[in-house]
């Protein structure tokens, strides 16, 4: 996270602001004061990250087993079915979208500096105070647009790739030699190696199709005027014209 969260912030400001990369990060050192605006707005990642993931990961796997006991076949049981696995890891995406919402807004807001606090739980406070409880759901269809799908393409993207390198000759020849050696810490890293490996493969792949819908989340979310944007498709509306009227000039 201390390597990932200063790309995340120039990434939101890039979406929130429609400028370059270089200009992003002008701005967030000019505007923070130094290079601690890269890291601003960290504390509810730093806190939430190890549970959503465990809550999506917990809902993937209880959604999986449940869909795969309802297969007749004993079988065909055994086997992982695609279809289960898209639809255990979006179920789990859209699940989780209704507890990372709060959290993304939270930290958008501080990152574009859309709130006028410096900490994540006064901006919290602010938020509660000035839109209300529903104010926290900011920017939750694209979000849930965003996560439900891509998540559904990411864990099958994920189970076929490490299927896949599985069976290559190599690798289960490098099995077989460290099974007969007893390398059991060379093995690990070999399954390691191939399971960030498929990671990393299957979130490029379902990034694909996120980004369109990130954009629109983090410019809802960004923000602070609750009256700008009625909605998703409106917000779609007004920046696909704004950006077209801008190539223009």
């Amino acid at each position: 996270m201390l390597v990932g969260y200063p790309l995340d912030t120039i990434k939101c400001w890039q979406q929130a602001s429609n400028c370059r990369v270089g200009t992003a990060m002008y701005k967030i050192i000019v505007m923070n004061n130094g290079l601690k605006g890269f890291y601003r707005g960290m504390t509810f990642p730093v806190l939430t990250t190890g549970l959503l993931n465990s809550m999506l990961f917990g809902i993937y796997g209880n959604t999986l087993r449940n869909l795969q006991l309802n297969v007749p076949d004993d079988e065909k049981r055994k086997k992982l079915q695609p279809r289960h696995i898209f639809i255990a890891g979006s179920v789990g995406g859209f699940l989780q979208a209704f507890v990372a919402n709060p959290i993304e807004l939270v930290k958008i807001r501080l990152q574009t500096r859309s709130c006028v606090t410096s900490g994540s739980w006064e901006c919290l406070k602010n938020i509660l105070k000035t839109e209300g409880f529903l104010g926290l759901y900011r920017g939750l269809t694209p979000m849930i647009c965003r996560d439900i799908f891509p998540y559904g393409i990411y864990m099958l993207a994920y189970e076929q790739i490490l299927n896949i390198m599985g069976c290559l000759p190599y690798i289960q020849e490098q099995r077989r030699r460290n099974a007969e050696m007893k390398l059991t810490s060379v093995n690990s890293n070999l399954e390691l190696m191939l399971t960030t490996v498929s990671g990393s493969i299957a979130g490029v792949l379902s990034w694909i199709f996120v980004i369109p819908f990130d954009v629109i989340k983090t410019i809802m979310q960004a923000e602070p005027n609750p009256y700008v944007y009625k909605n998703m498709f409106h917000c779609i509306s007004v920046n696909v014209k704004c950006y077209f009227n801008t190539m223009m000039l």
